[in-house]
């Protein structure tokens, strides 16, 4: 069945493992899909991180952000500016770490799918810009089996670059 939803935040901000503060957003009846709006300061570049299982969209609503990704399988890393209307996709195993661009804050919109873990169990937080170790990627199997089968696939198969 299909119905009109008009989004609105889910409760008060919460500070993702990255440092961002994000406005999660009720989309129920969404199973497979969770937004969240974010504020993207100036001058400050944000943790970098992983997701374990989850793909996400980060699409720019006002400013500028740059993004800093990681590919492990084909090792390079890539610096990606996006402006409102654009998005920065970030795929499971690949690092992400965003900064805004220009001295005015960037309002940003995250969808993912699966759903974003509010014990942010997806996410691990890194030193640098690289494959996670074997150690980091321990929750992984626990995480996917959490998951409907659809969303059960793995992260080691080959994937196509983050992109804009």
């Amino acid at each position: 069945m299909s119905k009109a939803v008009k989004p609105i935040r889910a409760g008060p901000p919460v500070t993702a493992p990255d440092g961002i503060v994000v406005y999660p957003i009720d989309l129920t009846p969404c199973a497979h899909l969770a937004l969240a709006e974010g504020d993207i300061q100036p001058g400050h570049t944000y943790g970098i991180h992983a997701h374990l299982t989850l793909e996400q969209v980060t699409y720019v609503l006002s400013g500028r952000i740059r993004a800093i990704t990681h590919d492990p399988q084909s090792g390079q890393t890539h610096e990606i500016q996006a402006a409102a209307g654009e998005s920065v996709i970030t795929l499971p195993g690949h690092s992400i770490q965003f900064a805004a661009d220009g001295d005015t804050p960037a309002r940003v919109l995250f969808i993912t799918s699966p759903p974003y873990p509010a014990d942010h169990s997806d996410t691990v937080t890194l030193d640098s810009h690289r494959p996670m170790t074997q150690a980091e990627r321990t929750g992984l199997p626990e995480r996917r089996d959490t998951l409907p089968p659809e969303f059960r696939g793995t992260s080691d198969q080959p994937r196509p670059e983050t992109h804009r």
